[in-house]
């Protein structure tokens, strides 16, 4: 076979693998459609949190220091950062003036609240889900924020803490 009936012949799995690969980064992406929203809600075992724009609750790592995400690859694989394309926006008990945003090396811009980079959990699919509330991962515990800025220590899918 000529060498170029074979490159042809290797072109649909290439293309099958550049699409897989496409797919992958969308599906990371679809957490953070343009201009995120934070709000909060009563999510159940946990009260009033912080949710994004479409009630899923979003996190703190503890291990954190103010303003600034420890959390890359593995760790962003399960604990993917909430983050915003454009300037973000509060709603509910969400106080804006403890909204920013911080620069990631790994894409847009990850919201901060008060001092805390927020992320979501990847087992919560959706709206109420509280899943990772007091998970000790990647050397640290996770926590929900309350609107006022606080760490949400109580509560949790697991029973309590």
């Amino acid at each position: 076979m000529a060498p170029d009936a074979r490159r042809l012949r290797r072109w649909p799995a290439v293309a099958a693998a550049g699409l897989l690969a496409t797919g992958c980064a969308f599906a990371t992406n679809s957490q953070h459609p343009g201009r995120q929203r934070v709000a909060s809600a009563a999510v159940p075992k946990l009260g009033q949190v912080l949710v994004d724009g479409k009630g899923r609750t979003l996190y703190l790592f503890a291990a954190d220091p103010p303003n600034r995400s420890t959390c890359f690859g593995a760790c962003a694989s399960i604990w993917p950062p909430a983050t915003t394309q454009g300037r973000p926006g509060t709603a509910g008990a969400a106080q804006p003036g403890m909204l920013t945003t911080i620069a990631r090396s790994d894409g847009p811009r990850q919201l901060v609240y008060a001092g805390h980079p927020l992320y979501y959990y990847q087992a919560d699919t959706g709206r109420g889900e509280a899943q990772g509330q007091g998970i000790t991962q990647f050397g640290s515990p996770w926590f929900a924020l309350t609107p006022q800025g606080q760490i949400k220590t109580t509560g949790s899918a697991h029973g309590g803490l």
